[in-house]
C-alpha cells in the first residue's frame, strides 16, 4: 500500500510540473515583456501568417488550421497613430518564419519572427504620412499579401 501511495505523490508531482511549468515561464514572459513597454507607448499586436497576411491581433495555429477552410478577403491591418509618439510592434508568426521591414523608419527585421518567439518593434513616428511595412522573407505562395499601412497623423 505504501508503494501505491508512494507512485500517487510522485505521479501527481509530475503532472503538477509538466502543468506548472509552461504557465509558469508563460506568466514570466508576460511580465518581463511588459517591462520594456513604456507606459505611453502606444503597442500594437501583428501576427504573420502566409494565407491571411499579417493580421491585427493575435492568432493561433488551431485558428489557422480552421481559418484555412473558410475563404476569406484579404484585408491588410491599417494602424493609426499621432506623429511624436512612441510604438510598439509586437510581431508573432503563427505558422512559419516571417520577416519584417518598415523602411521608412529604418526597421528591418531580418532574423525571422520565428512561431513562438515574438519580437519587439519600437520606434518614434517623428514623421506624418501613409507607410506600409511587408514582410521581408518569402514566406510562401501569398508573400505578396503579407503587408499593411502605418498611418501617422501630424
Amino acid at each position: 500500500m505504501d508503494n501505491k501511495k508512494a507512485d500517487l505523490i510522485y505521479f501527481v508531482l509530475v503532472i503538477w510540473f509538466i502543468v506548472a511549468l509552461p504557465l509558469g515561464i508563460s506568466a514570466y514572459d508576460r511580465y518581463s515583456w511588459n517591462l520594456r513597454i513604456p507606459q505611453e507607448a502606444k503597442v500594437f499586436d501583428l501576427t504573420g501568417n502566409t494565407q491571411k497576411g499579417w493580421v491585427s491581433g493575435h492568432i493561433e495555429a488551431a485558428d489557422v488550421l480552421i481559418g484555412s477552410l473558410i475563404p476569406r478577403q484579404f484585408s491588410p491591418p491599417v494602424i493609426t497613430v499621432n506623429k511624436g509618439d512612441r510604438v510598439i510592434l509586437r510581431l508573432a508568426s503563427s505558422d512559419v518564419v516571417h520577416g519584417f521591414s518598415l523602411k521608412d523608419f529604418d526597421i528591418f527585421v531580418n532574423d525571422g519572427i520565428h512561431p513562438g518567439k515574438p519580437q519587439i518593434v519600437s520606434f518614434i513616428a517623428d514623421k506624418a504620412g501613409t507607410f506600409t511595412f511587408a514582410c521581408n522573407s518569402i514566406c510562401g505562395s501569398l508573400h505578396e499579401n503579407m503587408s499593411g499601412t502605418i498611418l501617422v497623423n501630424a
